[in-house]
C-alpha cells in the first residue's frame, strides 16, 4: 500500500495469528514485529550485551535503532527497580514507547503487546482480532504438543487467560471484547493465509486504494 498503515494483531492461542501477520507483511511489503521480538529488545541484561543487535528477525530492521535510543531515554542505562509489579509496568511502559515510535516511522504489523491500546488514537492504524473454534485450534495445537484432547483445551485456555489477565493489568480493558478491535477474524473459517487476505482486502477498502 502506498499510505502508511499500521495493524495491530492480538490473537487467541493457536488460532495462527502470529503466521496470519507475518503472511500479511509480506503481502505488503512491510515488517512483522512479534512479541517475542519486543521481549528481546526488552531485556535488560541483552540492551547492556547488544545482544539483540545480532538476532536475525531483529538485525536490519527499525526495532533496534527504536529499542535502544527508547531504552537510553526510559532509563539512563539500566532499570533500577525494586519491586518486581514495578518492573513489569517499567517494561510495558517502555515497550509501549517502541510501539508508538515504530507506528510513526513505518508501516508495519505489531503482534500482541496491547498494540491496539497503544494505539486506539493513530487514525492510521486498523486493529485486528484472530480468533477461531476451539476444534481448529485442538488441531493445530497437537501437531506441537503430545497430549490428550483434555490437555489441550486445558492448554489453550490457560494461555488465552493469561493473555486476558495481561490486557486487563496494562489497560483495564477486555482482550476479548470485539469493541476493542476494529475487525475480527475467523482464523477458522479463512484459513492461516486467507485470513491474512481477507485481513489486506479489508485495508483496500478501508483506506480507499
Amino acid at each position: 500500500m502506498e499510505k502508511k498503515v499500521v495493524i495491530t494483531l492480538a490473537r487467541q492461542h493457536y488460532t495462527g495469528g502470529l503466521k496470519v501477520g507475518k503472511y500479511l507483511a509480506e503481502a505488503l511489503g512491510i515488517n512483522c514485529y512479534d512479541s517475542e521480538m519486543l521481549r528481546l529488545v526488552s531485556d535488560d541484561q541483552a540492551m547492556h550485551d547488544n545482544y539483540v543487535a545480532h538476532d536475525a528477525r531483529i538485525k536490519g530492521t527499525s526495532l533496534f535503532d527504536v529499542a535502544s535510543a527508547t531504552y537510553a531515554e526510559h532509563t539512563e542505562g539500566e532499570f533500577s527497580i525494586e519491586d518486581e509489579m514495578g518492573l513489569m509496568k517499567n517494561i510495558f511502559d517502555y515497550q509501549s514507547d517502541i510501539i508508538r515510535k515504530l507506528a510513526e516511522k513505518e508501516s508495519c504489523v505489531i503482534v500482541g503487546r496491547c498494540a491496539n491500546y497503544v494505539l486506539a488514537d493513530r487514525e492510521d492504524t486498523v486493529s485486528v482480532f484472530v480468533h477461531a473454534p476451539m476444534e481448529f485450534r485442538k488441531k493445530r495445537a497437537s501437531s506441537v504438543h503430545d497430549m490428550s484432547d483434555r490437555e489441550l483445551e486445558a492448554h489453550i485456555r490457560n494461555t488465552d487467560e493469561r493473555r486476558a489477565d495481561y490486557y486487563h493489568r496494562y489497560t483495564g480493558g477486555d482482550w476479548m471484547d470485539v469493541t476493542q478491535y476494529e475487525l475480527s477474524v475467523d482464523a477458522g473459517k479463512y484459513g492461516i493465509r486467507g485470513s491474512a487476505e481477507f485481513i489486506r482486502k479489508y485495508l483496500e477498502v478501508r483506506f480507499g486504494e
